[in-house]
């Protein structure tokens, strides 16, 4: 039997249509009379702001603890009060997040590291985060292949940041297929579909919160 409220993370790489997708889940479950928040990661408060307003990626070890401290705000003014308000909350992207894409910093090594390196420091950043962070009651993973999302990035710009290198959304994306197998209410969900498709797949996908 499900029980509201949820804690509900939608996660994938850059350009899986994840800001699309959010406010179309919010307002479905609304309409099913589940009252849901949406909210994201980094956040806009002060931590987030230095994320966000960074005109180069930041170093390894400070963009790693400002998302911990963005995290730690963001759970303590935002995710934890709604939820004890009894509100379902959908966050665009959660701790997967910091597991993915800090994670699959090579730059944080002094070498090229091996896979087997970087699952490990990945492995590090979840324990860290898993310590103050509940985990998701829900994980919609949004997949896309990083070529497809590089080619929607590029519609209407000039270039890619820092995130959305190649090699980046490669890692990044075998992160996330890795945090998917083990985590115990995810659901894969075809961004390459239209978004009418991909919003419809969610839907069938939750279907199950209504039937007990």
């Amino acid at each position: 039997m499900t029980t509201f409220p949820l804690l509900i993370a939608v996660e994938g790489i850059d350009g899986v249509g994840k800001s699309t997708q959010i406010p179309r889940l919010c307002e479905w479950l609304r309409e099913r009379g589940i009252e849901a928040i949406q909210t994201a990661e980094p956040t806009r408060e002060q931590y987030g702001r230095e994320i966000r307003t960074a005109t180069t990626r930041l170093p390894p070890a400070r963009e790693r603890e400002l998302f911990v401290l963005d995290r730690h705000e963001h759970l303590q003014t935002c995710i934890l009060p709604a939820l004890q308000k009894g509100q379902t909350v959908i966050t665009d992207r959660y701790f997967y997040s910091s597991i993915a894409y800090q994670g699959s910093r090579r730059d944080a090594f002094d070498h090229d590291p091996s896979p087997q390196e970087l699952e490990t420091y990945q492995a590090e950043i979840a324990k860290e985060n898993r310590s103050f962070a509940p985990e998701a009651d829900i994980l919609l993973f949004l997949r896309l292949s990083p070529d497809m999302a590089i080619e929607r990035m590029m519609s209407g710009r000039e270039s890619l940041d820092p995130f959305e290198a190649r090699q980046t959304l490669i890692d990044v994306a075998n992160a996330f297929e890795r945090i998917v197998a083990t985590h115990p209410r995810a659901h894969i969900i075809d961004a390459a579909k239209s978004p009418d498709d991909v919003t419809r797949e969610i839907q069938q996908k939750l279907e199950f919160l209504f039937l007990s």
